[in-house]
């Protein structure tokens, strides 16, 4: 898991522009100009960066695919290599693995003033109920339960491949704890910053090594 602040890469993302191919200017081409746009290139110059030390490989050589439900992926030789990324106003988080698929999920702490509404339509009955309680001692104690369930939920979601194209009120989640929803393992993730982050893998988690990128580190 490597967790990065976006912002702080904008030089480094402009002088390392060459690594990017069609496919990412594409995709940033689609974004809002401004800071939108610029955080978006950050993520794939970043991503690219991760990836190639990975793979051991130069990180303008890899090459993307983006399937049926917008998940990107790897092509071939690299296939092997599985990723996800989430990214959450400044913050970026992408999680890698060489054996399993996984998915990964990230929120900066915020209110959450149409969390009961927007449950009707993601959470399962016991879930709306746990944010319910939340709710009934603070507005704060609701949007923590809110983004911690939102997390867990979308991580399972995006491991099984199909987004929210599931309904995603068919599948419970929690709000903590390491838990299994069928073949997924789903857990929620303590950061070195404030934040709310979960991990679904297709294997079950024994250790996730957590990094902290900055600027000048080497990867």
């Amino acid at each position: 898991m490597w967790l990065t602040e976006l912002d702080q890469w904008a030089d480094s993302a402009r002088d390392s522009k060459d690594c990017l191919d069609q496919l990412d200017w594409d995709r940033a081409a689609r974004k809002p100009e401004g800071r939108v746009r610029e955080r978006f290139i950050s993520s794939r110059v970043v991503l690219r960066r991760i990836l190639g030390a990975l793979l051991r490989v130069q990180p303008a050589i890899l090459r993307f695919r983006i399937d049926e439900h917008g998940k990107p992926t790897l092509v071939t030789p690299h296939q092997r290599c599985h990723f996800n990324l989430s990214h959450s106003d400044n913050v970026l988080l992408v999680g890698t693995s060489l054996s399993v698929r996984i998915g990964v999920d990230i929120e900066v702490p915020r209110s959450v003033p149409r969390a009961q509404q927007l449950s009707t339509r993601v959470f399962t009955t016991d879930e709306r109920l746990l944010l319910s309680q939340a709710s009934e001692i603070s507005e704060a104690a609701r949007d923590e339960a809110f983004l911690r369930i939102w997390t867990r939920k979308e991580a399972y979601l995006k491991c099984r491949g199909d987004g929210f194209t599931t309904p995603a009120r068919d599948y419970a989640v929690g709000l903590d704890g390491s838990m299994r929803l069928d073949d997924l393992e789903i857990r929620s993730l303590d950061l070195p910053s404030p934040g709310y982050a979960a991990l679904a893998s297709a294997a079950p988690i024994s250790h996730v090594r957590q990094y902290r990128l900055c600027r000048d580190d080497t990867i």
